[in-house]
């Protein structure tokens, strides 16, 4: 992939240096939209630059989203916020055909540049495309492949691009922005709104909602340039590239973290106050206790240790606090730890004021796990009972 991108490099720059504006006068800029795919990676949707150069066989694809799974201790990377993407560039045929391939609707629309505009395009892709510059440290909200394009796009205009304007009350945090996206994989969408703090609370201006690719698309196709004065379109009209219907989310499909959870609430209930079976229950803490403090130490991780600001200053350290892990040691040595459970459990009932009260969003399915081990703490809390 490297040599391809450095080879393509090479050919642009030449470009520009022996032709100047006769090239870019038979240059076209379009922006790509692809939708949303059903995997992991995909459900965001992609954004790409697609450059033609008319009488010439050039027709590629640029593509700020390309990462290596291979690359070492990816997951630690990604959550601690080191994760590098780079710049791609490869045959536009190439690129829409993997759209295609996965049944994924793509869209184009011309982008609406002079030549000097495209010349200084020109110049800041191949920027992009040294070595020193190909990759990026990469940030899911606000250094993705959808901004990476809306910002080189403002970069080119000679004068400038005019996004529209949103009242406050018209705009949507980041976290409801996502939301919908996430439905097809809801336990993906548990997930991310488990460890999402209140930075993905706040509210997303127009630039920011672009982040998301098919935001890119229609806010960009809703902005202007200046050009000598008067104000134009940034986009022309949407074509359709490829066209398949969007999948179905089930509803069923998307209340089984719900389901799952509850269940488990109603299992923790039945064997804390109705069995009363003493080996039962004590197995049921070894499990919920070892599970609880692996969450409460990635919630530690997250909110403190994390590079990705979006994780910060997430209340769900108050649900699942560090206190549990604490309380596994005297589960395990079998030692009462009743005021410390005490504690815990306080610490775990002002989540959910907590949250209303600074704006942070709730998945209904964190509910009942923050109700689980609730409701053995409460077992350990020996209210009603002489200390």
């Amino acid at each position: 992939m490297k040599r391809i991108i450095f080879v393509l490099a090479a050919v642009i720059l030449l470009s520009g240096q022996s032709h100047g504006r006769v090239i870019a006068d038979s240059t076209d800029v379009y922006l790509i939209t692809c939708a949303p795919g059903t995997e992991s990676y995909s459900i965001y949707g992609h954004t790409a630059l697609r450059i033609v150069i008319r009488g010439q066989d050039f027709d590629m694809a640029y593509n700020w989203g390309i990462f290596d799974f291979s690359t070492p201790n990816f997951t630690y990377r990604f959550a601690k916020g080191r994760l590098d993407y780079m710049l791609g560039a490869y045959s536009y045929e190439r690129f829409v055909n993997e759209y295609i391939s996965e049944g994924r609707s793509v869209w184009s629309q011309q982008v609406n540049l002079t030549s000097a505009e495209k010349e200084r395009l020109f110049v800041l892709i191949n920027e992009n495309l040294k070595p020193e510059n190909i990759k990026y440290r990469y940030d899911f909200f606000f250094d993705n492949c959808a901004t990476r394009v809306r910002d080189i796009l403002a970069a080119s205009a000679t004068d400038t691009v005019v996004f529209p304007e949103k009242e406050r009350r018209e705009r949507l945090s980041f976290r409801e922005l996502i939301d919908p996206l996430q439905k097809v994989l809801p336990w993906l969408d548990f997930g991310a709104d488990m460890l999402l703090g209140l930075q993905a609370d706040r509210k997303a201006t127009t630039a920011d909602e672009m982040f998301l690719p098919l935001f890119l698309k229609e806010n960009l196709a809703s902005s202007s340039i200046i050009h000598d004065g008067i104000s134009e379109p940034l986009l022309g009209d949407v074509m359709t590239v490829a066209d398949f219907p969007a999948s179905p989310v089930r509803k069923l499909r998307t209340l089984m973290p719900q389901i799952v959870f509850y269940a488990m609430l109603l299992f923790v209930i039945m064997v804390t106050f109705v069995l009363g079976w003493p080996l039962l229950g004590r197995f049921t803490d070894i499990i919920l206790y070892i599970v609880y403090s692996f969450i409460a130490v990635i919630f530690v991780f997250t909110n403190f240790f994390s590079e990705h600001d979006a994780l910060h200053f997430n209340l769900m350290i108050l649900g699942i606090n560090p206190l549990i892990p604490v309380l596994l040691v005297y589960i395990l040595i079998q030692r009462q730890a009743v005021y410390l459970s005490r504690i815990a459990l306080s610490m775990s009932v002002l989540w959910i004021p907590a949250s209303l009260i600074a704006g942070q969003g709730i998945n209904p399915a964190l509910i009942p796990l923050v109700l689980i081990i609730m409701v053995r703490l409460f077992r350990h809390c020996e209210f009603g009972k002489t200390l």
